[in-house]
């Protein structure tokens, strides 16, 4: 048996991207994110008064709505 799993070095908003990209890729294959830092996704708590200021390609805000958690 060929155990492998995924290291995503960095866990800021990309590093999370693409666990999660890798993860819905690779069902049942275990992923894991390192951070150098305290704590995960730092600077996306300080963006857009702590709400994560997210630009994006869609306009429609119903649209956005049903597509962001």
């Amino acid at each position: 048996m060929n155990n492998r799993g995924i290291i995503v070095v960095g866990g800021g908003a990309a590093g999370f991207f693409a666990a999660i990209a890798c993860a819905e890729s690779s069902p049942g294959t275990e992923v894991v994110v390192l951070e150098k830092t305290a704590r995960f996704l730092d600077k996306v708590r300080i963006s857009g008064g702590g709400r994560c200021n997210v630009t994006h390609a869609l306009f429609d805000s119903r649209a956005f709505a049903q597509r962001y958690p």
